[in-house]
């Protein structure tokens, strides 16, 4: 199994963009878990907590696929440091008012800034590794490893950013976040020979329409909005629940918890050689998560939750491996890094509605009710991805007859040139 990987890693130039970005992204379970603990702690609300990381997501998803269109005319390296330098000084400027008595409706505005120019590195990395490998049979491996890799950051990032915020001081979870975000980014950025071809900024590409419109992009968008609810839930809900049953340090354990189901669901998925397409695999996969994440609310003990989060993962990174696979198959490669942010805009909306809605649920209730959402957003995505069947077969099958169609004049002009 291990040995797939390891062929995979061996491609030119990988293990340094993959372990770059992989230090870049670590910051993601972070951030959010750290900005919950700091406002809870110093304004005593999960509502303003889940607001802040709302209009976070919301920025993100709203500008990202801008900024990766624009990474797709002039460079991953260009954009990446315009965005680091915007990015850092503005959440230093979020940590620093989070702790003082400035209005809250400040904090929102420097969450929506800030999001806004979050480098988005899961999709730059796998840009990277559909360059490399596109053709063969590695790429669903490869977005399998870097699957991974995210769920090894779920993993230790919030016990991490637990500790931190209880044994350090509130901030201190956040000031890392940022501060292994910059130095990842700028390593990703300056690893210049692994980097995408830009296109250019030329009169077709600025008059063309945005890849949300590509056949089967908004349908898998959708679904990851429901996807993203489901984490965004998760993550709140836990938290008070931990909080609650009066073992607030075991929160950040919790979503690990959750986080290695899903490490090992992905390192078999992402090994295994199955001969249903990639469409198949997606739904299949979609309905599997329904039913694992179901339980959850009927549970009542810490222990209880953490045997159900590591259930409830097992299925969470097939679903994005096989999403992501999809959308990289239908899609043109001049248009890959656009796409891509897509389904991530998904996530994040789907965080940015789940989040304050379980904060409310939470702030009155008991903790269990609001995995309710959860539950109810993992069957949504199961529903939603069977009703946007016919599209997405549409474009899968569009896009096998123009790669059956390019190898075939491939092989014609090969022939051409050696009979010449």
């Amino acid at each position: 199994m291990f040995g797939t990987y390891v062929a995979v890693l061996k491609t030119p130039g990988a293990a340094r963009f993959s372990a770059a970005a992989f230090l870049g992204r670590a910051q993601m379970s972070m951030v959010g878990l750290g900005a919950v603990l700091l406002l809870q702690a110093e304004r005593g609300s999960y509502a303003i907590a889940g607001a802040v990381s709302a209009i976070y997501a919301i920025s993100m998803a709203v500008i990202s696929p801008q900024a990766a269109r624009l990474i797709d005319i002039f460079g991953q390296r260009r954009v990446l440091r315009i965005q680091i330098a915007l990015h850092v000084p503005a959440m230093a400027a979020l940590i620093a008012l989070a702790m003082s008595p400035a209005p809250t409706w400040v904090l929102y505005v420097l969450a929506f800034f800030t999001g806004g120019v979050q480098p988005n590195l899961g999709a730059l990395v796998r840009a990277r590794w559909s360059a490399k490998l596109t053709g063969s049979g590695k790429l669903r491996t490869a977005f399998a490893w870097e699957s991974m890799l995210d769920e090894v950051i779920f993993i230790a990032g919030p016990p991490l950013a637990t500790f931190l915020v209880i044994a350090v001081f509130p901030s201190a979870a956040m000031i890392l976040a940022t501060v292994i975000l910059a130095i990842g980014t700028w390593w990703f950025a300056s690893l210049k020979e692994s980097e995408p071809k830009a296109i250019g900024r030329g009169a077709q590409h600025a008059r063309r329409r945005p890849a949300i419109a590509l056949p089967g992009v908004a349908a898998i968008a959708l679904i990851y909005v429901f996807v993203g609810s489901i984490f965004g839930s998760f993550e709140v809900t836990t938290v008070a629940f931990a909080g609650q049953h009066g073992h607030m340090g075991v929160a950040g354990l919790l979503l690990a918890t959750n986080s290695l189901g899903s490490l090992v669901g992905g390192l078999v998925f992402g090994a295994l050689k199955l001969r249903a397409s990639l469409l198949r695999q997606f739904l299949f996969m979609l309905a599997l998560l329904g039913i694992v994440v179901f339980p959850l609310p009927f549970l009542r003990s810490i222990w209880l939750l953490a045997i159900g989060a590591l259930v409830a993962g097992v299925a969470v990174a097939p679903v994005l491996i096989s999403g992501i696979s999809l959308v990289e198959r239908i899609v043109p490669a001049s248009r890959l890094t656009e796409s891509m942010s897509w389904p991530t805009a998904g996530l994040a909306v789907g965080l940015a509605i789940s989040s304050p809605i379980a904060g409310v649920i939470v702030d009155g209730n008991p903790a269990s009710v609001a995995y309710w959402v959860t539950a109810g957003c993992a069957i949504a995505a199961a529903v939603t991805a069977f009703l946007q069947v016919t599209p997405l077969y549409r474009a899968n099958a569009a896009a096998a007859r123009t790669a059956k169609g390019t190898a075939a004049g491939t092989q014609v002009a090969a022939s051409a040139r050696s009979a010449g």
